[in-house]
């Protein structure tokens, strides 16, 4: 028998032709929940207490579906200044690389759609460090016309999303900061992950686009080898527990470097699809803009290494001469911590 490596174990190929559509979080009409003195959510064994500090009072529960697995809370704070704070938490399925990413931009479309006036806001990614398990999540802080102040943030953990939304007229940043802080106290995320963590055996899948020829092919499982290479050599399991962390642009640039390395090995017979993609692979590498075509294709979604330098200005008017048709939303694999 041959020995195993721990990284030929932790993942299984499989070689299945799928769509690789991702679903994000889909409602219906909510349904209110009657609630005495706080509301346990049984399913994730969550405990959603009458008063947190600071005079906040839960006068809201809602069920987004039949079985009440998906809830929302809402506290209230009428003393001035009024604040209002709405807290989910709803399914979150397998652990695939884009399931982070989708669910905040789906949060994000969310609340602009009960925006008039368009919406602008400053992201970044955050991450919460539990006793035993760490969450990812990203977080973005709004400022409306009517001088309210609101932020949305969405975790990922385990088999479990949690998101949390707060308006309030409160102009000092740093209270705004504390009441987070409460919140994500009161509730630790990194629990969710506790009840339910994500299988530590990644599962790929490919999708039939990948099948065209040989080096197509190659290259994708190349690419997705790499990534997970690089996730077990750079992050530690308590946070690999919570989810696949696909967000990390060091990932997506290793990746990258290695599809392309694929055809430069193996001089086989490639479709005219392959040759394209390849040659627009390699014009972002050698032109140094492939960070920001990346950045650019996941909506600026990503976990960056700290004093990372780009030229957002310089790669716009590289595109005008270089034509790039490459979408990242065309996977051609997709890697996933799948549930226990």
């Amino acid at each position: 028998m041959l020995k195993q490596t721990m990284k030929q174990r932790i993942f299984t190929i499989f070689i299945i032709l799928i769509g690789l559509n991702c679903q994000a979080q889909e409602l219906t009409n909510p349904k209110k929940i009657r609630f005495k003195n706080g509301f346990e959510h049984k399913f994730s064994e969550t405990q959603f207490p009458q008063n947190l500090e600071n005079g906040f009072e839960l006068t809201e529960v809602y069920a987004f579906d039949k079985k009440k697995k998906n809830v929302g809370a809402t506290y209230e704070k009428k003393t001035e200044p009024k604040v209002t704070l709405n807290i989910y938490i709803y399914p979150g399925e397998d652990g695939t690389e884009d399931r982070l990413r989708n669910e905040y931009l789906t949060s994000m479309q969310s609340v602009a759609n009960f925006t008039d006036n368009g919406l602008g806001a400053t992201q970044y990614p955050v991450k919460f460090r539990g006793k035993n398990y760490d969450c990812n999540g990203f977080r973005a802080d709004f400022k409306s016309d009517n001088q309210e102040n609101s932020n949305l943030s969405v975790y990922e953990c385990g088999t479990w999303f949690f998101k949390i939304r707060l308006t309030t007229k409160e102009k000092d940043s740093t209270q705004i900061s504390n009441l987070e802080n409460i919140i994500l106290e009161t509730f630790d995320p990194s629990h969710l992950t506790e009840q339910n963590k994500l299988n530590s055996k990644a599962d790929i899948y490919f999708a039939k686009v990948a099948f065209q020829d040989s080096i197509l092919l190659g290259s994708a499982m190349g690419s997705a080898y790499k990534k997970l290479e690089w996730v077990i050599d750079n992050v530690p399991e308590r946070e690999r527990a919570s989810g696949f962390p696909g967000h990390y642009l060091e990932m997506q640039l290793a990746s990258f470097n290695e599809f392309v390395a694929f055809d430069k090995k193996y001089d086989y017979k490639k479709t005219e699809y392959t040759q394209n993609y390849l040659n627009q692979v390699n014009s972002l590498i050698d032109s140094g803009y492939l960070d920001e075509f990346i950045m650019k294709e996941f909506s600026m979604v990503m976990i960056v290494p700290e004093n990372h330098e780009f030229d957002f200005d310089g790669y716009e008017k590289w595109k005008t001469k270089n034509e790039i048709t490459i979408n990242l939303n065309e996977l051609f694999y997709v890697i996933s911590f799948g549930q226990k």
